[in-house]
């Protein structure tokens, strides 16, 4: 049975704000600022995710959201996980809750391994533990985010719980070389240093990143370093063709505390790099016909170094608990056909994707001694490698019929352990009336088993070969208005119902076996105002159910808010107050020990201090948890009190 953390009052006590940052040269008149929610009725607004063929917004059935570049400029982010938790039926768990770190996704009150996230066409999620971690990936590459909430099978094959699809900036369009170069710096030695530049010379054009972000720990045992490099380059091919090539190297190094639950005491240290390369071929084949084929490479080691504290009473202080070191690998290709004329666009496609992993653990003196003293570990532990190898076909429609969208859609996997799974969608979308548009999913969903549960392993574990995937039946609806001048208004409902369930059987050996049944069930409120004297208010709320089949389990719930009060004029200033919520009443939901109900706000507010035809700098700062707010009861990562970060941006 689940434990369960008593609810506590919501409470919020108001103190002075940040100092202005007061500059008196002029600039430019801004322009507007983009919405906070990407509105269903903006035409203008291309999705990819839903169908791999961009299309309008408007023609999208799936409860979708899109994140921009502009947004994420706008809010001095610091993180992906820091963007992503202000969306509405998404929740990101860090661990630790620092400047950086170790972070987890959930969806609609799916699990870690349910979210697929993909950058590039890359599955950055993990072949060990099935979780994507986003804390690392830099915010000054990406395009716009598009999310699926809910089962994204029928494009995207194994992805139960919704899918996070990353897009990159793109080549500047001339000669004249654009970019940016920024700073930042906070307390407890918090920084960031970034660079950017892109450009086109004669048919080459190029993105190139660089980046680097330190912090001493904004709590005493923490500590993170990580370097960060990114590049794009594309070559305009004869007959509209163009190939591109990108690559991404991440090296994050980072202490995530000292730790006391059991003996011997250790603190942990982890290293996790990862890169990838990726090659991409795009053509039209007539003028109804589109070509893309891609191929791409991904490697990552992370290794989980422990060290025995000298407070512990077992042990030599120092010396080594244990060294695990992962790594896994993975190669993909996918193509995709599309077809349109005047009222319809097919998209059809397969894709194929290796993955392989291993692991080798180096023990210390502690562990290796024989029960019960310790473990009795061998001096290194070199795993059985464990691969896989998934192959999938899919096609989906979109047909616009006057006021109505018809979106279906299938797709079949072949896994080389776990067998074949037929995925079919259907979904439509109906303009009821100028102001008002109706939409609505049905849909088959699964997830293939993470790699380590059924195949591989070491002296600690037994895989489960004959472990069966997940599956899904999802129904969602969803309404969006604007009959009211001043408002726009977004609701959605879920219901997910899972077969086939997994659960660790024998916790000896990390066997995981097929249970029973579950649902996850709930719905989504998105409401943003039009801006007035310079402010704007937005606030979404997430409602999740999850309700087990077996009656000796407890239902579990989770409820979270955000509310976003933006400032924008037209001399410069920006600002935002922003506060975030959320309460759950055990682990299952959103992956932890507890929660404590207190609302946390941030601060940011920025001025545009010098504007021209070819250079503006902007002057910004930023109060996080601004009211010392507590929004988590874990002992082990606890939440960091206020702390101040300023920072300055230069683009050219």
């Amino acid at each position: 049975m689940m434990s369960s953390v008593q609810y506590s009052p919501l409470s919020v006590g108001f103190s002075s704000l940040l100092a202005a940052l007061l500059c008196s040269v002029p600039v430019a008149k801004a322009g507007e600022g983009d919405p906070l929610l990407a509105m269903y009725f903006d035409d203008t607004q291309m999705v990819e995710v839903a169908t791999r063929a961009a299309k309008p917004i408007t023609q999208v059935a799936e409860n979708v959201t899109v994140i921009t570049a502009k947004e994420i400029d706008a809010i001095h982010a610091q993180s992906l996980p820091e963007v992503l938790n202000r969306v509405a039926g998404v929740s990101v768990k860090m661990q630790p809750d620092d400047f950086s770190g170790g972070a987890r996704v959930y969806i609609q009150g799916s699990r870690e391994e349910h979210v697929l996230v993909l950058i590039d066409g890359v599955r950055l999620n993990s072949a060990m533990s099935g979780a994507a971690d986003l804390a690392h990936i830099p915010l000054r590459i990406i395009k716009r985010i598009e999310i699926i909430k809910g089962p994204g099978s029928a494009v995207w094959g194994s992805s139960q719980g919704g899918v996070i699809n990353i897009i990159t900036k793109s080549p500047g369009p001339g000669d004249k070389p654009s970019g940016s170069v920024a700073g930042e710096f906070g307390e407890r030695q918090v920084g960031a240093y970034e660079a950017d530049i892109a450009g086109k010379v004669d048919r080459v054009g190029y993105f190139l990143y660089a980046g680097q972000q330190d912090s001493n720990g904004l709590l005493n045992n923490h500590y993170y370093d990580s370097g960060r490099a990114y590049g794009k380059l594309t070559v305009d091919l004869p007959n509209k063709g163009l190939l591109t090539f990108s690559g991404m190297a991440v090296d994050p190094h980072y202490r995530t505390g000292d730790f006391d639950y059991r003996t011997p005491y250790f603190s942990e240290d982890t290293r996790d790099r990862s890169h990838f390369v990726t090659a991409n071929y795009d053509t039209p084949l007539t003028e109804s016909l589109h070509l893309n084929i891609g191929v791409r490479d991904y490697e990552r080691n992370y290794i989980d170094n422990r060290d025995i504290l000298s407070s512990s009473p077992e042990g030599d202080p120092g010396a080594l608990f244990y060294q695990a070191n992962w790594h896994e690998q993975s190669q993909g290709a996918n193509g995709l056909l599309t077809w349109h004329d005047s009222w319809q666009q097919v998209a059809l496609g397969a894709e194929i994707n290796r993955s392989k992993m291993d692991t080798v653990t180096d023990y210390g003196p502690w562990a290796q001694q024989p029960w019960p003293l310790g473990w009795g570990a061998p001096s290194q532990d070199q795993s059985r490698p464990g691969s896989e190898e998934v192959w999938g076909l899919f096609i989906n429609d979109t047909m616009r019929l006057g006021k109505l969208t018809l979106t279906p859609g299938m797709r079949y996997d072949q896994h080389s352990i776990s067998g074949s799974m037929v995925s079919p969608s259907l979904g439509a979308t109906y303009l009821l009336r100028p102001d008002t548009l109706l939409r609505g999913t049905a849909a088959r969903g699964f997830q293939y088993p993470v790699l380590s549960y059924i195949a591989g392993g070491g002296i600690w574990d037994n895989p489960n070969t004959q472990l069966q995937p997940e599956e899904v039946t999802s129904f969602q609806v969803g309404v969006e208005n604007r009959s009211l001048s001043f408002m726009n208004v977004k609701m959605d409902a879920f219901l997910h119902h899972v077969t086939d369930t997994w659960f660790i059987a024998d916790y000896s050996t990390g066997t995981v076996t097929n249970g029973g049944k579950s649902e996850r069930k709930g719905f989504e409120a998105e409401l943003e105002t039009t801006p007035w004297h310079d402010l704007s208010l937005a606030t979404n709320a997430t409602y999740t159910l999850v309700t087990p089949e077996d009656e000796q389990e407890e239902d579990d719930s989770s409820t979270a808010t955000n509310l976003i009060l933006r400032y924008r004029d037209a001399v410069g200033w920006k600002g935002e107050l922003a506060g975030h919520y959320i309460w759950w009443t055990s682990d299952k939901v959103a992956g932890l020990t507890g929660q404590a109900a207190d609302m946390t706000w941030n601060l940011s507010l920025g001025r545009t201090v010098y504007s021209s035809d070819w250079l503006s700098c902007e002057l910004y700062a930023k109060a996080y948890n601004l009211f010392n707010g507590n929004a988590t009861s874990d002992s082990y990562y606890p939440m960091p009190g206020r702390w101040l970060l300023a920072g300055m941006r230069v683009t050219f």
